[in-house]
């Protein structure tokens, strides 16, 4: 039996039947048999109809969850897309210093009066004019302050002196001392025993600026501080140079806020020294 064969009070006529058939499983599609089930005397056409609207139904559910917009891969936010290729050498970040270089202070510089050569330390340093002076007993800047030389700029009615020290690596420091490429030990003991020892008790120190040194095929290291005690701060620069000795050579300066008319000195000092030519 066809679907055009089937009869009674609630089936549809033949022709009616026909296009139903062809609306859901085509024009083409060959009529299979049908059957009435024993309670409700349904035409089994209805039920092959709404299987086929759920078989639908299902279908473009599961197309929703696996690839349409409540897939997992629309929710942008919950997967981060992973790059199928590595980014280029130039996109590639350089490692940067976590310190800026030593800056150019504004003013006029104080005039040099040629250069101090310093046998003990290996190293030459500019000697300042204007109104820096010189101490003529080394051996009392030895003892006093642990340098081989120094110049200095008296501060107003007993305030604290700007100066300028240099020296071998003082032997009570030598420890911090290993090899050339490593003097940021020597540098940080050093600005350490200057807070201590040569500026008001009771700083504290900010470091503003580090960079490395080379000098005649030599490397060294340069840090400088902002060093605050109440409402008085000064400014520190500490240089340890390698000047092919036992130990490196180190240059101290220190100018006063009520002195900073003297920082441009700091920029003529530091681009000045050298390892002292060996005979």
């Amino acid at each position: 039996m066809t679907a055009g064969q089937i009869s009674g009070p609630k089936t549809p006529p033949a022709h009616r039947q026909q296009e139903l058939w062809n609306t859901v499983f085509g024009e083409n599609y060959d009529a299979i048999d049908e059957y009435e089930d024993d309670e409700g005397g349904r035409p089994v056409w209805l039920f092959a109809l709404g299987g086929s609207v759920l078989v639908a139904l299902v279908g473009v559910l599961v197309w929703a969850f696996v690839a349409g917009p409540l897939s997992s891969s629309s929710e942008a936010d919950t997967e981060p897309v992973t790059p199928s290729a590595k980014p280029s050498s130039s996109m590639v970040a350089k490692p940067q210093s976590r310190y800026p270089t030593l800056p150019r202070f504004k003013g006029k510089a104080s005039p040099v009066n040629g250069t101090i050569a310093d046998e003990t330390g290996r190293i030459t340093v500019p000697r300042l004019g204007g109104k820096w002076l010189l101490d003529p007993d080394g051996q009392t800047v030895q003892a006093k302050y642990g340098f081989a030389g120094r110049q200095h700029v008296q501060g107003v009615q007993g305030a604290q002196e700007a100066e300028l020290m240099w020296g071998p690596l003082s032997q009570t420091l030598a420890a911090k001392y290993t090899t050339p490429d490593k003097l940021a030990p020597v540098v940080n003991a050093v600005a350490v025993y200057a807070r201590q020892a040569l500026l008001p008790k009771g700083n504290k120190a900010t470091k503003i600026a580090q960079q490395k040194l080379t000098r005649n095929g030599k490397t060294g290291l340069l840090s400088a501080y902002k060093i605050t005690s109440g409402v008085d701060e000064t400014t520190i620069v500490v240089a340890a140079l390698d000047t092919g000795g036992d130990l490196p050579a180190v240059v101290y300066m220190a100018v006063p806020g009520d002195q900073s008319d003297l920082l441009p000195d700091v920029n003529t000092v530091f681009r000045s020294i050298r390892p002292l030519k060996q005979q």
